[in-house]
């Protein structure tokens, strides 16, 4: 499995979404709140080219496949976990 990495706010409707359909799931990740850690935000903004917006979803940070998905697309998700 994938190790997935959330960057989000606690305010953020689709961040909500997502966490909830992977906890549905029994799908283990990482949540680093952008809005109480500024290394979460720093991080999430160099992934994203100083992006702002959340979700973040980064799917095996750091290694040569790495996948980074910004927003929340169900269908991508699902794509992306081979659950689709």
């Amino acid at each position: 499995m994938k190790s997935i990495n959330i960057y989000s706010t606690p305010t953020c409707g689709f961040c909500k979404q997502l966490k909830k359909f992977l906890s549905e799931k029994e799908i283990s990740f990482s949540d680093h709140d952008v809005t109480e850690d500024s290394s979460a935000f720093e991080t999430m903004q160099k992934l994203t080219d100083g992006g702002t917006g959340v979700p973040v979803i980064v799917f095996n940070q750091g290694k040569p496949d790495q996948e980074i998905q910004v927003g929340f697309d169900l269908q991508k998700v699902q794509t992306a976990l081979e659950l689709a």
